[in-house]
């Protein structure tokens, strides 16, 4: 079974685009993380490999090939380059993320730093890609370069992979894969496909954890705290510990809502040392933070009647609603890379001085 929750429009229309006469050479798959948009990418690469769509299914040289399938079953998940493909074997499918996958030095340079740990996509590596696929695959009908994070390409890498992501070779397609597409050059996204992957709904991903066996308590917990993030929720069921953490930091919600500017600053501070090491983490903390808003909001909205309690019901959701933005404007400001402590600072001190009395409880009744 796939690890794909949700998206059967997408899905539905990636088959239609893999069975057309022309496929799109490069796909844009933005969306925030965990909602699936690697899966997709994925999933079209086998819908481009699988052999029961091939027109010649059945004559495979390995002797396993299967005979051709209904379109609406694909993939079939079960030849040779779907199983690949799944299990991340496939050598025709590679990703490419800051770092070192494909780097290649000029021609003649002998000091090429090493740069494991870089924050970009560099222009080495765009040099790698170009070279890969100037050559035929190994053993795909259609090779697949997938470009994750998108966004971190960098200016010159970027200038540099323009006309190859424009026409690539027949036997290559592009997969893109962000957050941030707003923080990408114009003329990479005019070159590409673009399918907006949304958040799915809670009773779907719940739903998709029973299928795969999740108990059902924990199901709905997870779901609930996905926030419509497949990938979160599957990550939630199969690691407890990664729900534990999100009360405790539930928990230090509380603490730093009604804490002093000063201390407020002092986490903003510890915020912005760990965006540098470990960004999924800080984004996961602002997640929490629309959590911890979100369920005061509820709280807030349904106090009834008139008085002082119904009063201070409205003023609160006038401030959980100025928080939920502040940190939605914080997430945009860090994926467009201003500076990272004063965007912080700017969500943290945005946040009302006053809360709801009570700690938090997470509603985990069915809602998208």
């Amino acid at each position: 079974m796939t690890a794909l929750i949700g998206h059967q429009a997408i899905l539905r229309d990636l088959r239609a685009l893999a069975a057309g006469a022309d496929p799109p050479h490069a796909i844009l798959f933005a969306g925030p993380e965990g909602t699936g948009r690697g899966l997709l990418a994925l999933e079209y690469a086998k819908l481009l490999n699988c052999e029961r769509a091939a027109p010649t299914a059945g004559a495979s040289l390995f002797g396993d090939a299967l005979p051709p399938a209904d379109p609406a079953s694909l993939p079939c998940n079960a030849c040779r380059p779907c199983r690949q493909i799944e299990e991340g074997a496939h050598p025709d499918v590679i990703t490419v993320s800051p770092g070192e996958a494909l780097c290649r030095p000029r021609p003649g340079e002998t000091s090429h730093a090493r740069h494991p740990n870089s924050r970009d996509i560099r222009i080495c590596q765009v040099r790698g890609i170009i070279d890969l696929v100037s050559r035929y695959p190994f053993e795909a009908r259609t090779r697949m370069v997938i470009l994750d994070p998108a966004e971190r390409l960098g200016r010159d890498a970027a200038h540099t992979i323009l006309k190859t992501l424009e026409e690539p070779p027949g036997h290559t397609t592009f997969a893109l894969i962000s957050a941030a597409p707003e923080a990408m050059l114009e003329t990479i996204i005019s070159r590409c496909r673009r399918i907006d992957v949304h958040t799915v709904a809670r009773a779907e991903i719940e739903a998709g954890l029973r299928e795969r066996g999740v108990a059902p308590d924990l199901a709905a917990e997870a779901a609930a705290a996905s926030r419509g993030r497949p990938g979160r929720a599957l990550a939630f069921a199969r690691e407890p510990d990664l729900m534990a953490t999100r009360h405790r930091l539930l928990a230090r919600c509380e603490t730093i809502a009604i804490a002093t500017a000063g201390d407020r600053i002092k986490y903003a501070g510890e915020l912005g040392e760990r965006w540098q090491r470990d960004r999924g983490s800080v984004l996961n903390e602002l997640d929490v933070w629309e959590s911890f808003w979100e369920a005061r909001l509820r709280a807030a909205a349904g106090v009834r009647g008139e008085g002082p309690a119904a009063t201070v019901a409205r003023m609160d959701v006038l401030g959980a609603t100025a928080a939920l933005r502040a940190v939605q404007r914080a997430r945009d400001d860090l994926q467009a890379q201003v500076m990272t402590r004063a965007a912080i600072e700017l969500m943290l001190l945005s946040f009302p001085r006053r809360t709801l009395r009570g700690p938090v409880q997470e509603d985990t009744a069915a809602h998208a």
